[in-house]
């Protein structure tokens, strides 16, 4: 099969022909052959079978009668058939009674009798037949056979087959020789063209098309083929010349670039530097001679490290680059840090430092981007430093801001104490307590007739009823007065008690203490007790618990006091009958949560994330020192202050959420 694959295509054809005719035309005489030798066969054994009836007929009397003689006469007939080896008749007992032999021989085998039949052997035709009589078996005729007259035809048709067959490839050779050119022709026009194509790279070449069948389709592709590759060849020429001219044009922007580039690096305002593998500095711009105070001329050639990294950090440096050159990990190096740096005089000077490594025909170099931020720490630390005072400020205005709570809730009580002690006094202006004098005088004056006086005279019988209405009105007046002096008593207590636990709270201040959380809660209403009332708040408190933590308490309730506060003034312009402000406390794994919740005005969403900044506030006599000052204090002591609100009118819910002790986590 590899063979016919390269051979020419003409004699492809002119093969497949003459092997499919070939092979059609001998499987054809091979089935005639098979054919004639079977009817051969039978029919050898029919002549046989005719010669042995006539046989057993012939000898069926000399049989009857015994008379061999006339029975192997009657054999001797088998003389006239070439082919006949032998023959014999069997009595009825299966003894030889005549026999015939072609060439006779001194001692010959006779088979045994069998019935009526044919054996076909490799070499001969042996037949056995019955000698009938009168409706009995009298005897059995044996005839042998040799295979000559098949062997004969055999070879007559293996001849004509082959005759036949010859003649059949003659011709299929001349008829395929010249009908294959049909199809070989255009296909060799077709390779020529197509190894002119190959050769010349000419692809204006068309080939010619000879008919409509596959071969013309092809060809036709071909050429369409050719059609797009000249095309695109043309495309490629022009799209070639366009970007020779490209690359040159870009290779002098590249030009320009690197100009620029070093220009940019030159004019940098960090410090350029680029190091080999071995640390040795090849490229320092002008913004390092500035920085350090070397040159460039004085910097080339010398050990970057040695020079420029002060002996702390030098060590840690050093490594970074060996871990790189070893593991090629760009994590050891993808770092921006700050380092200590050596100026020419001598004196450090704190910079920013980044390294990255940059390969250029396969060496690895290193550039390193140094900024002095000198000015960048003085500034960080000034700006440390009022960051401070901004807490503090924030702070003092924190518990300015409780305080002036404080100062509120005691100026609300003091309004009570006043409206208790104008009752005493108009009570004691309008007392029935000056007509007991009236009544003594009266008495006075008739003291000689006194008995008849408050018998007889009309004003002296009204004298005793006068004074059971007089006795009852001066205890009506007693009564009232000591209700008011015992108000009058408790909110002068409840002064006393606010201004002590502001005392309190202000001798604790940055006193680390173990309280419970309800208590801080309750301590924080109180403060803002009168306030609440004045503004008809309900109070509900939902405590989970009576946990406790160990904090700064006067931080605490600065936070608690003013998000009560601000919750009230929320409930207030809210213009609600029900104004409600909830307090819950729960317990969390790492510390405890605190919530103030309003059904009040509610926070807009954008005011979410601004509501804690410095100086923000809503209200017309707000400062936004408050929440601020709350935030901050919150982070100081651990924890964190968080707000949620679905949106105006829909209130607001802070959280303040602290860690059990100081310094535990609190997520």
């Amino acid at each position: 099969m590899q063979r016919l694959q390269n051979l020419p295509i003409k004699r492809k054809l002119t093969v497949i022909s003459m092997v499919t005719s070939g092979v059609a035309l001998l499987l054809t005489c091979a089935t005639f052959m098979v054919y004639e030798q079977f009817t051969v066969r039978r029919h050898i054994i029919d002549d046989l079978k005719t010669t042995a009836e006539m046989i057993g007929f012939n000898s069926a009397s000399s049989l009857s009668f015994r008379d061999d003689d006339s029975a192997v006469l009657t054999l001797k007939s088998l003389a006239t058939q070439p082919h006949v080896i032998r023959g014999c008749i069997y009595d009825t007992e299966g003894k030889v009674f005549a026999t015939y032999l072609r060439n006779p021989r001194p001692s010959v085998t006779w088979p045994a009798v069998r019935g009526t039949n044919a054996t076909l052997n490799r070499d001969s035709l042996e037949l056995f037949h019955s000698i009938q009589f009168s409706g009995e078996t009298i005897g059995t005729v044996y005839i042998e056979s040799d295979l000559g007259e098949l062997h004969e035809r055999w070879w007559t048709y293996i001849i004509i087959t082959g005759g036949v067959l010859l003649a059949a490839l003659l011709l299929t050779w001349v008829i395929s020789t010249r009908l294959q050119r049909i199809i070989s022709e255009p296909i060799a026009r077709l390779a020529a063209i197509a190894g002119m194509v190959g050769a010349q790279k000419n692809y204006a070449l068309r080939a010619i098309k000879g008919g409509d069948d596959e071969i013309g389709r092809l060809i036709d592709g071909f050429n369409d083929m050719l059609a797009q590759i000249q095309a695109r060849d043309a495309e490629l020429n022009a799209a070639h010349k366009d970007l020779e001219q490209r690359v040159e044009a870009r290779t002098q922007d590249l030009r320009a670039s690197e100009e620029r580039i070093r220009l940019i690096v030159d004019t940098a305002f960090d410090a350029i530097v680029t190091t080999d593998a071995d640390n040795r500095i090849i490229a320092w711009n002008h913004q390092a001679e500035t920085t350090f105070g070397w040159t460039q001329d004085e910097a080339i050639g010398r050990d970057f490290y040695e020079m420029i990294i002060a002996p702390i950090d030098r060590d840690a440096s050093r490594h970074r680059v060996r871990r790189f050159l070893d593991s090629k990990d760009k994590e050891a190096l993808n770092k921006r840090l700050e380092l200590t740096a050596l100026h020419k005089e001598g004196r450090e000077l704190p910079v920013e430092f980044a390294l990255s490594p940059v390969e250029v025909d396969g060496t690895i170099l290193f550039s390193a981007f140094i900024r002095d931020i000198t000015e960048a720490k003085r500034a960080e630390a000034e700006l440390r430093q009022i960051h401070r005072q901004l807490l503090d400020t924030s702070r003092q205005a924190g518990m300015a801001e409780v305080a002036t709570g404080v100062l509120h809730n005691v100026g609300n009580v003091l309004n009570s104490v006043n409206v208790s002690a104008t009752l005493v006094a108009d009570q004691v202006r309008r007392s029935k307590a000056p007509n007991v004098g009236k009544l003594r005088d009266l008495l006075d004056q008739h003291r000689d007739d006194l008995g008849r006086y408050l018998t007889e005279d009309p004003k002296g019988k009204i004298i005793p009823t006068y004074l059971g209405t007089l006795a009852d009105a001066l205890a009506t007046e007693q009564k009232t007065i000591i209700t008011e002096l015992e108000n009058l008593h408790k909110n002068i207590g409840h002064i006393k008690d606010i201004v002590a636990m502001q005392q309190s709270y202000a001798k604790t201040s940055g006193v680390v203490e173990t309280v419970s959380v309800p208590d801080l809660v309750e301590d924080a209403l109180r403060m803002n007790a009168g306030s609440l009332a004045r503004h008809d708040v309900d109070i509900s408190r939902e405590y989970d618990g009576r946990p406790v933590i160990t904090v700064e308490k006067n931080k605490v309730l600065q936070i608690i006091v003013n998000l009560v506060r601000n919750a009230k003034y929320a409930c207030d312009e809210s213009g609600r009958i029900d104004k409600l402000i909830t307090l819950r406390t729960g317990v969390e794994e790492s510390g405890v949560t605190i919530s103030v919740i309003d059904n009040g005005v509610g926070i807009p969403p954008e005011n979410l994330t601004r509501i804690f900044a410095h100086g923000f506030t809503t209200r017309k006599e707000g400062h936004g020192f408050g929440l601020h000052s709350g935030a901050l204090a919150a982070k100081e002591l651990g924890g964190t202050l968080a707000v949620h609100s679905d949106g105006p009118g829909k209130g607001a819910r802070f959280t303040l959420k602290l860690p059990f002790s100081p310094g535990a986590d609190q997520t």
